[in-house]
């Protein structure tokens, strides 16, 4: 069976539905606000913060001491007492010879610097040393051996005295070098007085002179060996941390 409704109903049955329904709200919800903590500068009577002060350092009781050992090397507190040694641990092959050779100007000798430092170069050879300076550029031409020779003449002959040294850039406590400085200080010498007749003094002088040379060349043998004493020379390097 059919059912018919007059419009009236019809209009009557939608008007009663569309009051039934909830309108939506318009307005979007908004974001809660982000909360904020309020700092208080401090008062500007309140007296400031006073910075930290370093401890005071005990400075270490100084006694008065004699010095034993005078020539350029090592020092070691050995038996109570410091004991001195020349070091050539570690010092390169490479190292240039110069010899000066200082006189009185009207005196004239058989033996010239030129004779002398190919003596030396030689010899050096030998012992594997080349006798020549090789540094990166900007660097201090060290180290370097010198023979200094000082000559004087007496009653039909001369004295002299002959020193080898060995130069080498140190680094001081007492001040702070930059990159363009060097100190350089004597690190190994050896010295001989020579007197003799002027017939006999040049071979005299050369032979002093390849005297020292040697005695050079034999130290600088003795640490190469070292080295090679891997064991050995593990335990000096550690215990005086070369």
């Amino acid at each position: 069976m059919f059912c018919f409704f007059t419009s009236q109903a019809v209009a009557e049955v939608t008007n009663s539905q569309m009051n039934s329904i909830t309108p939506l709200s318009t307005t979007s919800q908004q974001p809660p606000k982000p909360s904020v903590t309020v700092i208080k500068k401090p008062s500007s009577t309140s007296s400031p913060s006073k910075p930290l002060q370093p401890l005071p350092v005990k400075q270490p009781k100084r006694i008065a001491q004699h010095a034993e050992y005078l020539h350029p090397g090592i020092l070691v507190f050995l038996n109570g007492k410091w004991e001195g040694s020349d070091h050539l641990l570690n010092v390169t092959n490479n190292i240039g010879v110069v010899i000066s050779i200082i006189k009185p100007e009207d005196e004239t000798l058989e033996v010239n610097d030129l004779q002398f430092q190919k003596d030396v170069a030689a010899i050096f050879s030998e012992a594997n040393i080349k006798p020549q300076t090789l540094v990166a550029e900007g660097q201090a031409p060290l180290p370097l051996f010198e023979v200094e020779i000082f000559v004087y003449p007496i009653e039909r002959g001369y004295v002299a005295c002959c020193q080898g040294r060995l130069f080498e850039s140190v680094i001081l406590d007492r001040f702070k070098m930059d990159s363009s400085m060097a100190f350089q200080a004597i690190t190994w010498e050896k010295q001989h007085l020579i007197v003799g007749p002027k017939s006999q003094f040049s071979d005299q002088l050369k032979k002093t002179v390849q005297e020292i040379a040697i005695a050079f060349t034999e130290r600088f043998e003795d640490y190469e060996k070292l080295k090679r004493n891997t064991s050995l020379y593990e335990k000096i390097k550690k215990s005086a941390s070369f």
